[in-house]
């Protein structure tokens, strides 16, 4: 007999806001949020996802919903009320025993997709002053893009001659922390914070019950991954993936969203794969003891554990690849000791100026590097002072040919083909990095008419 149609257990109402979901969404890691499904293994089970904004960011002709996201309350503390996750979901095995602290969790991407009647997604930059991105010391505007689906295909208005297949995955996919793992993360981001990355602050105060106000004093953010997996952003867990998560609490709690259509490795301008809302199916398994027996622990604890993943046999096909280095010397020409950061900054960079040459504006680039299916390297991290890295971008994507020849690019008066990327004015007083030494395509003067708001 055929399996059953998978039950879904997380529905979500694109019409209405994830705080009116019949199953309430959550964007903090709490041991305390108590689950809202309960699953067995060997169930295949289907979890829906709102986008990570909630539906913020919309499909239409204007950037000024990125460039205005509320990502402050009223006393100006950076909140970011986005990753709306759907879960809590508890696990039990067979005899409805739930899964235990020092198990482990594995999970099985059966299948996965956009919602059917919304197949569309998003690629953005912030501005620099509510968020930024990799590059927004170069790129301080707000930017976006929007993508439409055919099939395992995207293609975008606003980036036209580039068209390519999906490797669809979720972004966001862990289980809950424990306290004492809770407790670890608030203390060592904090230190961070104090320090003066003001944009990793962790915790809020919500108005609602004294329960929610403790759990919301105490939560983690979603933004970062950590020992419980969580937002990993890893391309290649699309279907046929598994995911071997550590369990810190009884049913391990496990939550996913942050859906992407697409990514490429980094996601570097932040908002940066193609997001979408979405669903998965899942099948899990209970591996008794597994932290234990499969982890070893990086830290002082037996918590300071991450999880295995396993890449699934489903990924596009390309041939062909322009690959572009990076070394750890940043644009003012100072060294950087084997920083492996600073390198693939510089490739992403080389890779912008250069397809810039083909047409196309630099803010296209920038949201293609990040959405389109190219493979980011650490090539060397030995031979100091410079760390090398690579970003491999597959020529099949676009429809005309970027290889470099001998015959010269043409030079001169050269329009970006149009239309351009959605785009706001920035209106900051932080001062803009330039590379000395790129090149500028178009020429000041001729760029297409660009979007202000």
């Amino acid at each position: 007999m055929a399996p059953p149609t998978p039950r879904v257990v997380v529905p979500v109402d694109l019409r209405k806001k994830p705080w009116e979901q019949k199953l309430a969404l959550h964007n903090r890691w709490h041991p305390e949020i108590p689950p809202v499904a309960e699953v067995k293994v060997g169930e295949v089970f289907r979890v829906e996802m709102a986008d990570w904004t909630g539906g913020v960011i919309k499909d239409d002709d204007s950037a000024i919903d990125v460039k205005t996201i509320d990502f402050q309350d009223s006393t100006g503390i950076r909140i970011l009320l986005v990753h709306y996750l759907s879960g809590p979901i508890k696990v039990v095995d067979e005899e409805g025993i739930p899964a235990k602290a020092g198990d482990l969790l594995a999970v099985e991407i059966c299948n996965l997709g956009p919602l059917p009647g919304d197949e569309w997604g998003y690629t953005a930059t912030f501005d620099r002053e509510n968020g930024g991105g990799f590059l927004t010391d170069h790129f301080p505007c707000a930017t976006k893009a929007i993508w439409y689906f055919e099939g395992i295909y995207a293609y975008s208005p606003h980036i036209p001659g580039v068209r390519f297949p999906g490797l669809t995955h979720p972004g966001i996919i862990g289980t809950a922390p424990s306290m004492e793992l809770l407790k670890i993360w608030n203390e060592r981001e904090r230190e961070v914070e104090e320090n003066g990355l003001q944009s990793l602050k962790l915790c809020e105060i919500q108005e609602g019950t004294s329960e929610w106000e403790k759990i919301a004093t105490e939560a983690a953010r979603t933004i970062p991954g950590r020992e419980n997996g969580g937002n990993c952003d890893i391309k290649n867990l699309s279907r046929g993936s598994k995911i071997y998560l550590p369990v810190f609490v009884d049913g391990a709690n496990l939550s996913t969203g942050d859906m992407h259509f697409s990514q490429g490795d980094g996601e570097v301008s932040f908002c940066g794969a193609i997001e979408m809302s979405g669903f998965l199916e899942l099948k899990c398994e209970i591996i008794r003891g597994g932290m234990k027996e499969y982890l070893t622990p990086m830290g002082p604890t037996p918590l300071h554990v991450n999880p295995i993943f396993e890449i699934g046999p489903v990924e596009p096909r390309f041939s062909e690849w322009l690959v572009f280095e990076g070394i750890s010397v940043d644009e003012s020409g100072r060294q950087h000791y084997l920083d492996a950061t600073v390198a693939y900054k510089r490739a992403v960079l080389n890779a912008i100026d250069y397809l810039s040459k083909f047409g196309y504006s630099k803010e296209q680039m920038y949201l293609l590097l990040s959405c389109c299916p190219c493979e980011g390297r650490i090539s060397g991290i030995v031979d100091s002072p410079n760390a090398v890295a690579t970003l491999a971008i597959p020529t099949a994507i676009f429809d005309q040919d970027i290889r470099p020849k001998t015959r010269k690019v043409p030079v001169g008066p050269r329009l970006v083909r149009n239309p351009d990327v959605l785009k706001c004015t920035y209106d900051g007083n932080l001062p803009t990095t330039k590379n000395p030494g790129a090149t500028t395509y178009p020429p000041p003067g001729v760029l297409g008419k660009r979007q202000a708001h």
